[in-house]
């Protein structure tokens, strides 16, 4: 009897230890996501940068206060007076953001792409999981200068730029419109269900590493709150198919929000809803800059 005890005891403390090796796994790995950079797009055959796609753009650096360096390409067209910045998500880059120029190359005089805390080729710092990265958003817009701004997030980026719409920072007056593809409300519920997708088991997993985010100072912002704080129209984008942000939770934003809408794109997943019926797509965007950017 002893001995099945020792036993019993030996195998609990066996599984505690793999499951706190495991927390470590994710909470490491979140806040130090896969690069995508030039190697990761030559090794897919992606464009590595807008010169591949035969645009003159300009590559510079957005320097931050505490350190931290991220990596800018601004394209520039004659068309219009809206300056769009896209954001991309979680363990992305923006090279990923890269992947399709309509419509907005048809919309907007200047495109932006840059790479978050943690991705792609930034420097100097981590992942901060979409907790503040809207204050280096911010940062980025006022460099920009004077123009009217629309923003373009994907699911941890989507956040974002709710986030930094919803700021009482003078520059958000400039943003004129919010387009975001698969935001999520609850983090907890989001990295259970990309465990899940990638076929890991998610609880207690993701329930400690949540522990340990609040532990490091990375506090989810209340997505539902800052919707409501937007001053600018809201356009939400929703895969039918996501596993990883819900349609409740694209509904709870939409309805947050004074000015939201809601687009879902019938057999899209989570980070496809652009390529699925893109003309039906294109022709959402098109109406939604048009309908209230322009008037901006």
């Amino acid at each position: 009897m002893q001995d099945l005890l020792g036993l019993a005891i030996l195998l609990l403390v066996a599984l505690l230890a793999l499951l706190f090796v495991l927390v470590g796994i994710l909470v490491h790995g979140s806040t130090h996501p896969p690069r995508h950079t030039a190697g990761y797009a030559v090794a897919r055959n992606l464009p590595c940068d807008p010169g591949d796609l035969k645009l003159p753009f300009e590559e510079w650096t957005l320097d931050l206060a505490d350190g931290a360096k991220l990596p800018i390409w601004e394209i520039a067209f004659d068309k219009g007076d809206i300056t769009a910045v896209f954001i991309h998500g979680w363990g992305r880059s923006r090279i990923d953001m890269l992947s399709s120029l309509e419509p907005w190359k048809g919309l907007c005089n200047r495109l932006v792409y840059y790479d978050l805390r943690g991705h792609g080729d930034s420097e100097n710092c981590k992942s901060r999981l979409g907790c503040d990265e809207h204050k280096d958003l911010i940062a980025l817009l006022e460099r920009l200068g004077e123009t009217n701004f629309l923003l373009v997030g994907r699911s941890m980026g989507a956040g974002i730029v709710i986030a930094a719409a919803a700021s009482e920072n003078k520059v958000a007056d400039a943003i004129a419109g919010v387009i975001a593809y698969a935001p999520y409300i609850d983090f907890n519920k989001t990295l259970r269900g990309r465990l899940l997708s990638m076929g890991y088991p998610a609880r207690p997993i993701s329930d400690l590493a949540v522990v340990c985010f609040t532990l490091q100072g990375l506090k989810q912002n209340s997505v539902l709150k800052d919707a409501g704080c937007m001053r600018c129209p809201l356009l939400v984008i929703h895969g039918s198919e996501d596993k990883i942000s819900t349609a409740q939770d694209s509904q709870m934003i939409v309805d947050a929000s004074k000015y939201g809408q809601l687009y879902t794109a019938n057999g899209a997943g989570h980070s496809d809803a652009h390529l699925v019926d893109a003309k039906a797509h294109d022709e959402v965007i098109c109406e939604f800059v048009n309908q209230n950017l322009a008037r901006s």
